[in-house]
């Protein structure tokens, strides 16, 4: 696995939206923290860009991304926010200069199909924050993480216990993100079977009998079989429909996890909520899960 160098104060970074184009001007602050942070900030050309629901065009969208995978003196690319449309791009891509010359892409929601191609490819990435939501309210320890994990590639994430969790200690890569990206690109050459990894799930807005329909896609291609770890984060604002299947989606996940004895954590900060804390997919970390907590933790 090729790990981007962390950074430090000077640096260069994109901002570009290879997804939905920006609905607030919350990025705004988003790109000061940047900034504050000692950062060089470069905009994509495109990078306010709106087609439809898009930052643009996916040929304008293209553009952006692949300009910032290419330069040398990127270290790292912030999405402004996630919504619909990084996948459409995966085929167009070309890769080869970020493997000659890897930097961080840092995002979550739709995003989860960037990084979880660039787990693919050999190169890690963080799931975390994005500029339109640095400064939401609730979110100070998520960005201290994010700050923490790319300056000094420590990861260090505590949560409480949950009824629902299974206990245990385990250790390996994580990856994950977006459940319905997830399920999305089962099949492809993005995602490939997370066997032996700790695998992270997050979803917003989906109603529980989808969840449990995505469920069942990652259970019958063999996602969930062989683990080493199960982090579940928020599922945020997923209720009933008027086809109710009469579960909570911690039920529904458990449901479909039956038969394996990995460690899994409910409750986790990640996903749709301001507590998104940020994990560095493609590297190790460690999980431990008692009665009282759940501790992840981690060193590049």
């Amino acid at each position: 696995m090729t790990i981007p160098p962390l950074l430090v104060p000077g640096d260069e970074v994109l901002v570009i939206s290879p997804s939905s184009h920006p609905t607030t001007d919350r990025w705004i602050q988003g790109i000061e923290v940047l900034e504050a942070w000692g950062l060089k900030v470069h905009r994509g050309k495109h990078y306010l860009s709106a087609y439809e629901g898009f930052g643009g065009t996916d040929e304008a969208r293209l553009e952006d991304l692949q300009v910032g995978l290419n330069d040398p003196n990127i270290k790292a690319i912030f999405p402004i926010r996630g919504g619909y449309g990084a996948s459409r791009l995966l085929d167009s891509l070309d890769f080869s200069e970020m493997k000659r010359s890897s930097k961080w892409m840092v995002g979550f929601s739709d995003i989860t199909a960037l990084l979880v191609h660039l787990d693919s490819l050999g190169i890690a990435s963080i799931h975390g924050p994005m500029p339109h939501n640095f400064c939401q309210n609730g979110g100070e320890l998520a960005l201290e993480s994010l700050h923490r994990l790319l300056f000094q590639g420590e990861t260090r994430l505590e949560a409480p216990g949950s009824p629902y969790n299974r206990q245990g200690e385990s250790s390996g890569n994580i990856l994950g993100g977006n459940l319905s990206l997830l399920t999305h690109l089962v099949g492809s050459s993005s995602f490939e079977n997370p066997a032996g990894k700790i695998l992270c799930l997050e979803e917003v807005g989906e109603r529980l009998y989808h969840v449990d329909r995505m469920m069942v896609q990652l259970k019958r291609s063999g996602y969930l079989k062989n683990l080493a770890g199960l982090l579940v984060g928020g599922f945020t604002d997923c209720d009933e429909a008027s086809l109710t299947i009469g579960k909570s989606y911690q039920e529904i996940i458990l449901e479909h996890t039956e038969g394996t004895s990995y460690p899994i954590a409910f409750d986790v900060p990640l996903g749709h909520i301001p507590g998104n804390f940020a994990l560095p997919f493609g590297t190790k970390i460690n999980l431990l899960i008692n009665s009282e907590k759940v501790q992840v933790t981690g060193q590049i």
